[in-house]
């Protein structure tokens, strides 16, 4: 057999199985019914927790937006982390205009112990109500229906909800290619719920039960590990029953990206390295959706670049690739592109086929380099 035989059937079963994905999962979302009536009967108060860090600034514009949420009963917790700016002094002057606000201030953090995960579970622990809503600090909700939205989709069996977080829309490769890939992992966490295998959820907006995190000991697996807070609690603790979705555009929260190409490098190595302790049959789909990806498109190239040569490979072969790597763009580009319609993600077929591309050496430099690392620790 030739070796670019060899080629066309080994692209033929990654495109395969790259459309099982496609139609198992990626379809979801565009069917998803998404609940655009606030139900105000929904009383349940909600405590949103922030840990903050030296996060004066950006804390000076999320709280006036928190405080015009439009929502009967909430409080807002902030966790002073260890800050060495005017963090503090800003907090308590703003606890005497604003009663929902309450503020936790830690000096020093235990050994062994993740700074976020402590101070998230100090805020957990202090919270009043039931339902938790989480954000960042230097995120901003897209509107005063934020909180609203989050919480009707709690209900008897739902414990936790995941949101949308994408990241604002700047001049450059590099913010195309950081809001590219969080919302193509958006559209990932929420395809894989909706087809009830949740196995993560970004912290920027998420929601969950005190109760739940309690009886499930919290952080406590995974506690020394830098990351994780959001998706690793989110994989140990999400079933086929307990997890719902919100993406209602006005319950997106919007976060200021990474502005040089280093520091998104190591956020993302720090967050896909915590990948390898989500459960096994996570890490097995997961892999073998992003190793089809790669697969398919070397594959693709190879071929392109040995087909010339071979002047005896049947007709129907070269057919057969070209309809099959087609199908395979066409479909991927336009599930991505109704996602994102969806998700109310401005972008074109064209950028999307180019991601798609893009996304090959995402996944080889620095998917594979943080898998194959060992996650942050405090020590």
């Amino acid at each position: 057999m030739l070796f670019s035989e060899i080629i066309l059937y080994a692209m033929g079963i990654f495109a395969f199985i790259q459309l099982l994905y496609l139609f198992a999962f990626y379809f979801r979302i565009p069917f998803h019914k998404i609940r655009k009536e606030i139900d105000f009967d929904f009383q349940k108060p909600v405590s949103v927790i922030i840990a903050a860090h030296n996060e004066l600034e950006n804390l000076k514009k999320l709280l006036p937006i928190l405080y015009r949420q439009n929502y009967p009963e909430f409080e807002i917790i902030v966790v002073n982390d260890r800050s060495q700016d005017e963090t503090e002094f800003f907090l308590r002057e703003e606890q005497r205009k604003e009663p929902r606000l309450r503020v936790l201030h830690i000096e020093r953090t235990p050994p062994h112990i993740s700074h976020k995960k402590y101070a998230l579970t100090l805020a957990i622990r202090a919270a009043s109500y039931e339902h938790l809503l989480f954000t960042d600090a230097d995120c901003l909700p897209s509107s005063e229906h934020w909180i609203a939205l989050m919480a009707q989709e709690f209900s008897k069996n739902k414990q936790i909800v995941l949101g949308v977080s994408p990241y604002k829309k700047e001049k450059g490769f590099l913010n195309w290619l950081i809001r590219y890939e969080a919302f193509f992992t958006a559209i990932q966490y929420i395809s894989y719920a909706l087809v009830r295998m949740p196995y993560m959820g970004v912290g920027r907006n998420l929601a969950y039960t005190k109760t739940l995190f309690l009886e499930n000991k919290g952080f406590h697996k995974h506690l020394k590990i830098v990351g994780g807070d959001d998706d690793l609690f989110v994989n140990a603790n999400a079933n086929a029953h307990n997890t719902g979705v919100c993406i209602h555009p006005q319950a997106q929260v919007f976060s200021l990206p990474k502005r040089t190409w280093g520091a998104w490098f190591r956020q993302k190595k720090r967050h896909l390295s915590v990948g390898k302790y989500y459960r096994k049959k996570h890490q097995f789909f997961l892999a073998l959706q992003n190793g089809s990806h790669v697969l398919f498109w070397l594959a693709f190239t190879l071929f392109v670049i040995f087909f010339p040569w071979q002047k005896n490979i049947w007709e129907w072969q070269a057919t057969s690739l070209l309809a099959l790597a087609g199908c395979r763009l066409i479909f991927w580009s336009l599930a991505q592109y109704l996602n994102a319609k969806n998700l109310y993600f401005a972008c074109s077929y064209l950028s999307w086929c180019l991601y798609d591309v893009l996304y090959v050496f995402f996944i080889m430099f620095i998917g594979i380099k943080s898998y194959f690392s060992k996650p942050e620790q405090w020590i």
